[in-house]
């Protein structure tokens, strides 16, 4: 956002304990350079974060289980601030901006707990939430992008399972597409849309802990 990339909250730890962090690291790519910034108002990891009309908007994560929570950054202030809170509490969910909208995808209460195919859609405009169509399947640690006029998710996990589904939202028809899948089904995955193409890198191939160098780009 702004020529800046920005890495809010997250774990430090490992396998067996971690701790959730509140730390907001900001790159400015025009000086080669990080700096900190304030950090959020709710120490959380498994959280998603999407760039809306010049602010940042962190949604869900877990703290003490999974939250709710909603917080914007303006970065002319270096404040955060309160917004309202997703209707469904979920952590290891993924989010996008998509129509002038915050839209959160999927998610989960646990690991071993609820998977959620939900999908919940934040107007800035009017201050709140609404229901959009659901995935097929729920499911955490999946990723997603916006390409053209599209909305398209990828991968995951739910207990034993790692996901390989690409699905693609189709506005005219209010519903999810199934895609072409990935080579390599992963979860905890990255997806960044460059040059008519979005690139999946890293992830696992596992439950859990676990970690990948793949890479991949899907051409629609």
């Amino acid at each position: 956002m702004g020529g800046r990339l920005y890495v809010a909250g997250g774990y430090t730890g490992g396998r067996v304990s971690w701790t959730v962090q509140r730390t907001v690291y900001e790159y400015d790519d025009a000086r080669s350079s990080w700096a900190t910034r304030a950090p959020l108002r709710m120490a959380r990891g498994g959280l998603a974060m999407v760039a809306l009309g010049g602010r940042l908007h962190v949604v869900g994560g877990s703290s003490e289980g999974a939250t709710n929570a909603h917080e914007v950054y303006d970065p002319a202030a270096d404040r955060w601030s309160e917004a309202p809170p997703m209707p469904t509490a979920r952590d290891h969910l993924t989010a996008v901006a998509f129509q002038g909208r915050l839209w959160a995808i999927g998610g989960r209460t646990s690991f071993m707990g609820t998977q959620y195919p939900t999908v919940e859609i934040f107007d800035p405009a009017t201050d709140a939430w609404s229901t959009g169509t659901p995935l097929p399947v729920g499911r955490g640690g999946l990723a997603a992008a916006v390409l053209g006029d599209a909305v398209f998710v990828f991968g995951g996990e739910a207990p034993l399972r790692i996901f390989s589904a690409t699905e693609m939202y189709e506005v005219a028809g209010n519903r999810w597409i199934g895609k072409d899948p990935m080579r390599t089904p992963r979860h905890g995955i990255g997806a960044v849309a460059v040059g008519g193409k979005i690139y999946l890198p890293g992830g696992a191939t596992e439950p859990g802990f676990a970690r990948t160098d793949v890479n991949e780009a899907y051409s629609p």
